[in-house]
């Protein structure tokens, strides 16, 4: 008898402690971590921002310009260059840093043509990879516009025009088989118009770091 009853509350114990919540299941989970915010601008250092400018400078005073295009995209590449310096005298290093990547992009759009005269350097492109790349360059014409009209610079305007004026350069060497000449151009456009991004970013206020 009492075994039968030893088994009877042994099993009764079981099957309460079958049916009860387990102890790790009752502890409520960590909270989350609290929310960042999101990343600001990378940290920029005036120095290697200064040795960007006096690269960009040098490289600027090695180009012999061959035509007003030419002469306009140096043009305004020097004043870019002057005004970055300034920047970063100021301590406005974001400004500074977009300022001299539109004076690099601007000097190579305008030593892109002067490579027909020097030949081909490497390997000569294809047209499938010329087409591909006019392709690009042809929806990137279509943001030229705004970009000069937000980098507000006067100077600025009649880029949209000329970035066009190599886009079509390129198409009428592409229709003659031309590949270097419209590689040589569609390279150009597609800088004109990367300088003028960077122009368009240099007058947007970078937003504020988090705390």
């Amino acid at each position: 008898m009492r075994v039968i009853l030893f088994f009877a509350i042994l099993l009764v114990c079981i099957l309460n402690f079958a049916r009860a919540e387990p102890l790790w299941s009752q502890v409520p989970p960590p909270p989350p971590p609290p929310p960042r915010g999101r990343p600001g601008p990378p940290r920029l250092d005036p120095r290697a921002i200064d040795d960007h400018i006096q690269n960009v400078r040098r490289h600027l005073e090695e180009i012999k310009p061959k035509d007003q295009d030419c002469e306009m995209l140096l043009a305004l590449a020097r004043r870019n260059l002057d005004k970055a310096e300034e920047k970063v005298h100021a301590d406005d290093l974001f400004v500074a840093d977009r300022l001299v990547a539109a004076s690099d992009a601007f000097i190579h759009a305008a030593e892109h043509p002067l490579h027909l005269e020097e030949g081909p350097k490497g390997p000569r492109p294809d047209a499938k990879e010329i087409a591909s790349h006019l392709q690009r360059v042809y929806f990137r014409l279509q943001q030229a516009d705004f970009f000069a009209r937000a980098s507000g610079d006067e100077n600025a305007k009649q880029l949209p025009g000329l970035a066009r004026k190599f886009y079509e350069s390129s198409l009428q060497a592409y229709d003659k088989n031309d590949w270097l000449g419209a590689d040589e151009f569609a390279k150009s456009a597609d800088d004109t118009i990367r300088g003028l991004e960077n122009l368009a970013q240099s007058a947007t206020p970078p937003p504020p770091r988090p705390r």
